[in-house]
């Protein structure tokens, strides 16, 4: 199945909407699992002095998950919908109440342009993350790009997403099962997405000629892959 692009931006209320209403727990924590693996096994410890920089965070899902998982380090998490990030910023100041989320803040931006914002003349970025950011973005060069200007060469990346699926007949079934758990609206999103996500090979082709040689990509699951690593 050929990739077909989508919007870069969530930006209608209703999507909004659907998508906070949504549970994706399961993947999300998964993530974080990953990204807490990987520090364990390389001995790497975060402190106050790091940032960590969730790109194209939405409604704030992954960021929260940072912030608890992390607590003494600032979070950042980033969107360039406003909508999404009016949404992010709602939960965040009703739980700053109790205490929590203390160390996460949001910036609503366009990624391309957030390099020359004034935090990252203050903090080093130790951990750029991104769930769901990679088929959002038209060309695959591009990604690699942004991630690129963002990192320094102790910047370790984890962006994990869909993967595109081999035929329209198997994107057809996994939009059915969406269908039997998700809103019309989350499910035609997420159809979209899986036509725009990219598959392992064309992001280990961009790797490999990108001369990326610390990153790598796996296939978390049939329907997932995280790429992962310094750049």
């Amino acid at each position: 199945m050929d990739r077909e692009s989508e919007p870069e931006l969530m930006i209608k209320k209703s999507q909004v909407q659907a998508y906070c209403a949504a549970d994706f727990s399961l993947g999300e924590n998964n993530l974080i699992k990953f990204i807490s693996n990987y520090l364990k096994i390389n001995n790497i410890n975060l402190s106050r002095d790091d940032l960590i920089v969730d790109l194209g965070c939405g409604p704030g899902n992954i960021s929260e998950r940072l912030s608890e998982r992390w607590p003494d380090v600032n979070v950042l998490g980033i969107d360039g919908s406003q909508e999404m990030i009016k949404e992010a910023e709602s939960r965040i100041s009703k739980n700053k109440i109790k205490n929590r989320f203390g160390n996460l803040n949001y910036l609503c931006s366009d990624i391309r342009k957030i390099s020359s914002h004034k935090i990252f003349s203050r903090k080093r970025i130790s951990l750029l993350v991104s769930n769901s950011l990679i088929h959002h973005i038209n060309h695959i060069d591009n990604f690699f790009k942004f991630i690129i200007n963002l990192s320094n060469k102790e910047t370790i990346n984890f962006h994990k997403d869909l993967i595109r699926p081999k035929d329209q007949e198997t994107a057809l079934k996994l939009r059915d099962k969406c269908s039997q758990k998700f809103s019309s609206i989350l499910t035609n999103d997420y159809y979209a997405s899986l036509k725009a996500s990219y598959r392992k090979n064309e992001v280990q082709e961009k790797i490999l000629e990108l001369n990326l040689n610390s990153m790598n990509v796996i296939e978390e699951t049939k329907e997932y892959l995280i790429v992962y690593g310094k750049v």
